[in-house]
């Protein structure tokens, strides 16, 4: 009996924080205006803006939403349970203070590991910029290793990636809203990581874009590519 009334108990307090949280239906991914990381870098990171919806019936009602928002949408998912589970999971985390460290924080120690310290215009701008993600973490060490003179650009790059203290190019999400953003943004040139370099040649066939997509394994390469294509335009 004791270990009945423990085990109701404990249920009532993981679900006790969650009591008025409205069921979320749907997930969108919808354009984000891309951002140049510093004035006339020419580096421009990709981001998506993702909202999530409660209690909608339909893609369609969704759609229709968000266009009387003059939001443009990219991508519409219906949540499942599981997914709703997980993003349950993790909103009581965070109430708890029990998450892991964020993509941003993660992204941060990284640079300054790459750097063997951090500069104070990346401490400004980290917390200047609470929309940032892992995903810029490319973009914003090829800017940072520009003001140092590394290498010098002229032309605007639209720049996704993760990196680790190595300056190695990791994987990310959202790689085919973020070919549509830079598409609809007028980028003719964009650098993603070259492990996402097959599914881009997908959703680049799918979606019949121009832009020309260079796939990078590590910053150092990706140098060499901006390079490449200053010296022939």
């Amino acid at each position: 009996m004791t270990i009945s009334l423990s085990i109701l108990l404990l249920l009532f307090c993981y679900e006790l924080p969650l009591i008025g949280f409205a069921p979320q239906s749907h997930i969108a991914d919808i354009y984000f205006e891309p951002r140049e990381t510093v004035e006339r870098s020419g580096i421009f990171i990709i981001s998506i803006e993702i909202e999530t919806l409660n209690n909608m019936e339909s893609k369609q009602a969704v759609q229709e939403q968000l266009k009387k928002e003059h939001k443009d949408v990219l991508t519409i998912i219906k949540l499942t349970n599981p997914m709703s589970y997980n993003n349950k999971n993790r909103t009581l985390l965070g109430w708890l203070g029990l998450n892991e460290k964020s993509p941003k924080e993660k992204m941060r120690e990284d640079l300054r590991e790459y750097f063997g310290k951090e500069e104070q215009r990346l401490t400004d701008y980290f917390n200047y910029d609470q929309a940032i993600g892992n995903s810029a973490g490319l973009a914003i060490l090829l800017t940072e290793l520009m003001i140092n003179g590394t290498f010098q650009n002229h032309l605007p790059i639209a720049v996704t990636g993760a990196i680790n203290g190595k300056g190695e190019v990791t994987a990310v999400g959202g790689i085919k809203e973020k070919i549509q953003i830079a598409e609809k943004s007028g980028f003719q040139y964009m650098i993603i990581p070259s492990e996402n370099s097959k599914e881009a040649e997908t959703f680049q066939k799918e979606l019949d874009t121009n832009i020309q997509i260079f796939d990078v394994n590590h910053v150092d390469e990706a140098v060499e590519q901006i390079n490449y294509l200053n010296e022939k335009y």
